[in-house]
């Protein structure tokens, strides 16, 4: 958990970066954008995730996604194939290929790095020979068809915040009725933990139905899925005037004002508890907080007027715009990082402190992420078909992983491959698995991306798609040595490097440091992990030291 809440605090830092010095970041074009990109590579992160978790790698994911988005519209523009069968056709050939790899590497024992590699590079070539070269497409006959399922957007935002906030609700409440609690010596501290999940999800379900306080209307919505002659339509439910914006206001100022008594009961707890730990970080944040909101007086105004082509005089010296811009940039990145920073070091200490604060850490943490969602269009932008898709087969993948044996199996063979064979695992069976649920999903992010493009070029689709989806999951947790891994943390991962990418083109960056750029945020993150981890481990040392100390004294 502590993973996935160091790669959130990640996305919000860059989001928060990036509002800050452009706010078009947060307008409604931009924000599905980046959530129908960031649904693309979070299904090829969470299929990868997978091989990963076994303590293998997959490098053809970006070929097999340039191979079946060749495969697709030749199948049903060149050839004549309805959508469905070529869609089956394309997905079995997907794993075939996750077969062949998991064969290879498990009875011929080669490793999965030369494997794969050259996978990318023979369904590369495939691709190209097969299609002569030749820029494939589907036109704009299936528009209103099977392009939907990449282009299409059949919920708002707020329907998904009602359903997911009501999820929520159920299952806190199955939760506190039904799974055991720790044992804690303050009661208030107790409580707060068994019931903190089901309000939340009940305060986020208000939310997504305020949409519709107001009425609404029905009409027959956007083709879902075509069926030869028939039609699978979904239903459109328009609000009443006003309604639209309930959810934004709600977030804005009920969150807002429900964090600020959350913020102070976690602080006051903190401190009646531990107030040494307390005291450094609070400062920092004090600190951190008016810097921040000095340089939104001073530096972003700056950042804003400078146009890449005026010049400056600053202190008799002679200066781009451009790099004016990127002076003040890194200045407000450098104050925006450790402003997240030190709230993490506040969240981390204050939880550490106090049995309460522990308690409210989690709602707080909620109602802080609503306040700034509430800021944006968020509420009234409509959630792309691929977004959905990725949010199903995340739930299914998080299911698969964590709460079925095979889940398991697959976690014990990456922690030790050996171990689980002596223990009766079927070892081989675990990693064909594996792979062909990467090439599966590989498969189905191919679907998707030529679909939503409509353009697709053999030589150069899917180009470096597997570095995002290896480096989205090892950013979500997924170890490179294998037997550890997130579902949750993937997809946010995932997310992390589409909003690098959008706020490098939104600040005005220069697209060749996009790489550059991609890959510090990258070892950045990794180095922090690393950090955490060790002082995690030299507490726990520590602690248990402390404790064998005791003991013997005692005795």
């Amino acid at each position: 958990m502590n993973k996935v809440l160091g790669i959130f605090g990640l996305l919000i830092f860059v989001c928060l970066f990036t509002t800050i010095l452009n706010d078009s970041f947060v307008g409604q074009g931009n924000l599905n954008n980046i959530t129908r990109w960031s649904a693309l590579f979070g299904i090829l992160s969470i299929g990868v995730s997978f091989v990963i978790i076994t303590g293998g790698i997959d490098l053809s994911i970006g070929s097999v996604v340039g191979l079946v988005a060749c495969l697709l519209p030749m199948l049903v523009v060149d050839r004549g194939y309805s959508p469905l069968a070529s869609i089956a056709i394309v997905l079995a050939c997907s794993a075939g290929i996750g077969l062949l790899h998991g064969l290879l590497i498990t009875k011929l024992d080669l490793q999965p790095f030369v494997v794969t590699l050259c996978g990318l590079l023979f369904y590369r070539g495939f691709a190209r020979w097969l299609t002569d070269d030749q820029t494939l497409g589907f036109g704009q006959s299936y528009d209103n068809g099977l392009r939907l399922l990449a282009t299409g957007k059949p919920a708002s935002w707020a329907t998904m915040m009602a359903i997911g906030g009501l999820g929520m609700t159920i299952v806190g409440l199955w939760r506190a009725y039904r799974m055991p609690l720790r044992k804690l010596d303050n009661p208030l501290a107790q409580q707060l933990l068994r019931w903190s999940l089901p309000a939340v999800g009940l305060f986020v379900a208000v939310v997504g139905s305020s949409r519709f306080w107001f009425g609404w209307t029905t009409a027959p919505g956007p083709v879902l899925l075509p069926l030869g002659e028939y039609q699978v339509r979904g239903m459109l439910v328009l609000a009443a005037e006003g309604g639209a914006e309930l959810p934004a206001l709600i977030m804005r100022y009920a969150a807002t004002v429900m964090f600020v008594p959350a913020l102070i009961v976690f602080v006051v707890s903190a401190f009646k508890h531990h107030a040494k730990k307390v005291t450094l970080p609070l400062s920092a944040v004090a600190l951190t907080m008016a810097l921040l909101l000095a340089s939104l007086f001073y530096l972003v105004p700056i950042f804003r007027e400078a146009a890449p082509s005026d010049t400056w005089r600053v202190n008799s010296m002679l200066v781009s715009g451009s790099t004016l811009r990127t002076a003040m940039m890194l200045i407000e990145f450098v104050i925006v990082a450790l402003a997240m920073g030190s709230i993490g070091w506040l969240i981390q200490a204050g939880s550490a402190a106090s049995p309460i604060s522990k308690a409210i850490a989690f709602p707080m943490i909620i109602l802080g992420v609503l306040s700034l969602i509430g800021q944006t269009d968020m509420a009234t932008t409509m959630v792309p078909t691929p977004m959905l898709l990725m949010i199903g087969l995340a739930v299914v993948a998080s299911v698969f992983l964590n709460r079925t044996v095979y889940g398991r199996y697959l976690l014990a063979l990456g922690s030790n491959e050996e171990a689980a064979r002596y223990s009766g695992i079927k070892t081989e069976r675990m990693v064909l698995l594996a792979y062909v649920l990467c090439s599966l999903a590989a498969g189905l992010g191919g679907i998707l991306f030529a679909l939503d493009i409509n353009s697709v070029q053999p030589s150069g689709f899917g180009n470096f798609y597997e570095l995002y989806a290896i480096a989205a999951a090892v950013l979500g947790g997924c170890s490179l040595r294998g037997g550890e891994g997130n579902i949750l943390g993937v997809v946010i991962g995932a997310a992390v490097m589409r909003v690098l990418y959008n706020a490098i083109n939104i600040l005005g960056i220069s697209t060749k440091l996009e790489f550059a750029i991609i890959g510090l945020v990258i070892l950045a993150g990794v180095i922090v992990d690393v950090l955490v981890k060790r002082m995690i481990a030299k507490r726990a040392l520590a602690a248990s030291q402390n404790n064998g100390a005791l003991s013997t004294t005692a005795a």
